[in-house]
């Protein structure tokens, strides 16, 4: 049967129970206003549940593009004998191409109730007669003398639409102790094990056969499995970054590993970390080493020369003739080096992937905790504020780093400036005299205390991190 032979409907969802079919289209205001609405005349269909009622706040349906069929089914069943299974008729009555929806918040309705003053029993009664008129000729209305005082909002509700976002509270009071770290990113890789840091829930122990399975299909070859299968037993957790730098494995090719191998943290003190199936991290005190450190900068003057955000360091490099500052690391090395800048405006590492000796040896000097002990939810099997102590060892650094800097460029300066004008000065001289008008020029100073580096917000922000 062609659709041209077919009668075109318009739905309307109606949000009720429809026992009176004249009473449901006095709720819509009626015909008038039905045709209207489905004419375009007005975009959208009130509904009224109380339409004699003004005070009624209407409940607003939205018409939008909807395929359906209009079916007609009969069930015939056979009365001499009951157990044959019945039989469908389907017809196809029509088709609908749009429809109205009742999705919005419906306000809160208000009655106008009054006491009866002629009766002391203090029972409310609708007073709509009382204190509205009539009608345009009803001239009695402004001669009485018992009109009842009714106000009623004439709206409560501000918005008709859900919100769903929700908002996090202010933790500046509490002592940190017992605050969650929270998701930090969407995932981008499909069908990966993602699992909130808890401190009760059992973690995955094994890989989902179906992943298993769908790996064989994204020509992985075994030597990369392999690779990547090998670094997990050696570490049991590791960066995204740091998986792709030492096995060398393409990152299309590292997406269907992961799976396969390890689960993800979104939460807690090892979030965004690929953690070996059947490790616990909360069993073993090792893990501290493996934990999240989360180090932001903040830009202003001086380091801002350098470090760019990883997004625009990788717009660079696909330019030609960009040549690399030696002073900032690669973008594409997930460890952190003394005499190195770091690779971008936010790193997300592992503390063992801090390779400055002042850190590895106050990791070193954690106490053991008793037998029985559990790691905190928030700083793991760290004591509080160690990462605090860490991000200000490494502002230190990369303060200390650009001091060098500096005085090297403008030694360098000096050093062109006076060759320039042809004076006549010894090699030290020219080094001695110039370092010395640089330790009595404040400017640098004044330049490397504006450079701000973020120590706290790199754990109450939820910001897309950049590893």
């Amino acid at each position: 049967m062609s659709t041209r032979q077919l009668n075109e409907y318009e739905l309307i969802e109606y949000p009720g129970l429809v026992k009176n079919t004249d009473k449901m289209l006095t709720t819509l205001g009626g015909l008038t206003k039905v045709s209207q609405a489905l004419g375009g005349e007005t975009k959208r269909l009130e509904l009224r549940f109380h339409s004699d009622n003004p005070f009624n706040k209407p409940l607003c349906g939205d018409v939008g593009k909807r395929a359906g069929l209009l079916l007609s089914v009969k069930v015939r069943r056979s009365k001499r004998n009951p157990n044959k299974p019945p039989q469908f008729v389907v017809k196809i009555l029509g088709y609908t191409t749009k429809s109205f929806t009742f999705e919005s918040l419906c306000d809160f309705q208000y009655l106008p109730l009054a006491p009866d003053p002629k009766e002391n029993t203090g029972e409310l009664k609708m007073a709509l007669d009382s204190i509205l008129p009539r009608s345009v000729i009803d001239l009695d209305y402004y001669n009485r003398e018992d009109v009842p005082v009714v106000s009623l909002p004439t709206l409560f509700a501000r918005t008709e639409t859900v919100h769903t976002a929700m908002y996090r509270g202010d933790f500046s009071k509490e002592d940190g102790m017992h605050e969650t770290l929270g998701v930090v990113t969407k995932t981008i890789y499909e069908g990966r094990d993602i699992v909130a840091f808890s401190m009760v829930d059992s973690f995955p122990t094994r890989p989902d056969p179906q992943v298993v399975k769908k790996m064989k299909v994204k020509y992985v070859s075994d030597e990369q499995l392999e690779r990547v299968k090998k670094l997990f037993e050696e570490c049991p957790i590791w960066t995204r970054i740091a998986l792709l730098y030492e096995s060398g494995v393409t990152p299309d090719k590292l997406k269907c590993l992961i799976p396969s191998l390890a689960y993800y943290f979104s939460t807690g003190p090892w979030r965004t970390l690929y953690v070996r199936y059947g490790y616990d991290p909360r069993k073993d005190f090792n893990s501290r080493y493996y934990q999240t450190f989360d180090f932001r900068l903040r830009f202003r003057s001086g380091v801002s020369e350098f470090v760019a955000d990883r997004k625009t360091t990788i717009k660079k490099r696909c330019l030609e003739n960009y040549e690399m500052n030696t002073l900032v690391q690669d973008i594409n090395y997930p460890y952190f080096d003394e005499h190195k800048l770091p690779r971008s405006r936010q790193c997300i590492m592992r503390y063992c992937d801090i390779r400055m000796p002042k850190i590895q040896e106050m990791l070193e000097k954690i106490p053991s905790p008793m037998a029985g002990a559990m790691c905190n939810e928030r700083s793991g099997w760290l004591p509080q504020g160690f990462d605090n102590q860490v991000r200000q060892i490494v502002s230190n650094a990369i303060k200390e780093l650009l001091k060098n800097h500096y005085r090297k460029e403008q030694i360098l300066a000096e050093v062109d400036s006076y060759e320039n004008e042809d004076q006549e000065y010894g090699e030290d001289e020219e080094y001695d005299e110039a370092e010395d008008n640089y330790m009595n020029d404040d400017n640098l100073e004044e330049i490397l205390d504006n450079m701000q580096i973020d120590h706290d917000e790199s754990i109450k922000t939820n910001s897309n991190p950049v590893s």
